[in-house]
């Protein structure tokens, strides 16, 4: 199983957190994890199709079929390409470095589509913009 990995080698070590709230389980990614979601690659799809992220997360992407020449992800901005990933189970893994709306395909299936949503770091979003607070679009306070 070939695995094309771009993760910073300071991202190394995986630490899970689980906590437990009322009937459900909630998993914290620690600082020093190896990569942060993952989204899996199809030829329709690509899941989950939103995900809500902090600069500085590193989203790893997963082949889970077959495909001759490989599935290239790309952004439709063309600031992002990653290789060729022919085989189920490759991955590739890119780190949202910058703030921003990020609209993702696979270039030879350009129906299977993500959407990416990078704010800046609670901490990070005072120092750079005074008093405001920037949180996930979606309202939560995830570590991700």
């Amino acid at each position: 199983m070939k695995r094309i990995n771009n993760a910073h080698p300071a991202c190394v070590r995986i630490g899970l957190i689980a906590s437990f709230w009322g009937f459900g389980m909630l998993l914290v990614a620690s600082a020093g994890f190896a990569h942060g979601p993952t989204i899996e690659l199809s030829h329709q799809e690509m899941k989950p199709k939103l995900l809500n992220l902090y600069v500085g997360t590193t989203v790893h992407f997963s082949n889970t079929v077959a495909m001759p020449g490989g599935h290239v992800v790309v952004d439709e901005a063309g600031t992002i390409e990653s290789p060729p990933l022919e085989n189920p189970g490759d991955g590739w893994h890119y780190t949202f470095e910058s703030a921003g709306r990020f609209e993702l395909f696979i270039r030879q299936h350009p129906e299977a589509k993500a959407t990416i949503v990078v704010v800046l770091r609670q901490g990070a979003a005072q120092q750079s913009m005074g008093r405001h607070e920037a949180h996930p679009p979606d309202g939560s306070n995830s570590s991700h």
